[in-house]
């Protein structure tokens, strides 16, 4: 299965861009891959390094990740990052974290593991499949009370996290697996851009458009307009199927 990557970033008014995204090849699997988003946080010191350390966590960890199950391989780097966020913490009297969003595609599987409020979304053509959980306390209000706690949520603006990489919280990431239909395409953002853009918005606007169109970079260009002079950092990284080119069959009298 052969997969297209497109990856954008804006740093929209803010004075440093936060956001971190790359995709990784793993070691003699070529077909392979794993894909990492990672969003400093807004106003925390060091919220680049911490999103920088969850690369480079990930990055060191990639022969593991091939050797072990999947769960495990991304619990691993999970866990990893976190502690290595605190390391710097420890070191320096600073309170880095981040957020964790990663898709490890393998065949015709997809398994992803999340932490904090970037957001993995699943697609077959327009229709979303599933988006993971955020974890703020917006969120946990919202479960426990239902539109009584959105409304008290919102006014309290709890969109802060619960639960991220490097916090002195205890660490449970979400984890899922699915298997990959022929249509299926996945988008991993920062919630710069999902505070923008609706994912029905951006459904049509990648299934609509040509293949060899800058899709990722229009869309975090949207977010970017649409946030204004204090747009927060935008991050998106698209994963659809590569199309292969049609062969001509020539034909000679």
């Amino acid at each position: 299965m052969t997969w297209r990557f497109d990856l954008a970033d804006a740093i929209g008014g803010r004075a440093e861009q936060q956001d971190r995204s790359e995709v990784f090849g793993l070691p003699g699997r070529p077909n392979d891959h794993l894909v990492v988003l990672a969003d400093g946080m807004g106003g925390q010191q060091h919220g680049a390094l911490a999103a920088q350390t969850v690369l480079d966590t990930a990055r060191n960890a990639l022969t593991g990740l091939a050797k072990r199950s999947p769960q495990q391989g991304l619990t691993d780097i999970c866990h990893a990052a976190h502690e290595a966020i605190r390391s710097i913490g420890r070191q320096d009297g600073s309170n880095p974290a981040s957020t964790f969003t990663a898709l490890f595609l393998r065949g015709d599987e997809a398994y992803w593991i999340h932490v904090g409020d970037s957001r993995l979304y699943h697609f077959d053509g327009e229709t979303q499949l599933f988006c993971t959980p955020d974890h703020t306390l917006a969120s946990l209000l919202q479960a426990r009370q239902g539109a009584y706690g959105v409304t008290r949520a919102g006014k309290r603006r709890n969109s802060r996290l619960y639960m991220c990489l490097g916090g002195n919280n205890e660490l449970e990431p979400a984890f899922g697996a699915t298997a990959i239909g022929k249509n299926d395409w996945f988008l991993l953002c920062s919630d710069g851009f999902w505070n923008q853009v609706e994912s029905s918005e951006a459904a049509r606007r990648v299934t609509g458009t040509p293949a060899d169109s800058e899709k990722a970079a229009n869309l975090v260009a949207l977010a970017a307009q649409r946030g204004g002079p204090r747009a927060d950092n935008v991050s998106l990284v698209l994963a659809t199927r590569a199309r292969r080119a049609r062969k001509r069959a020539w034909w000679r009298p």
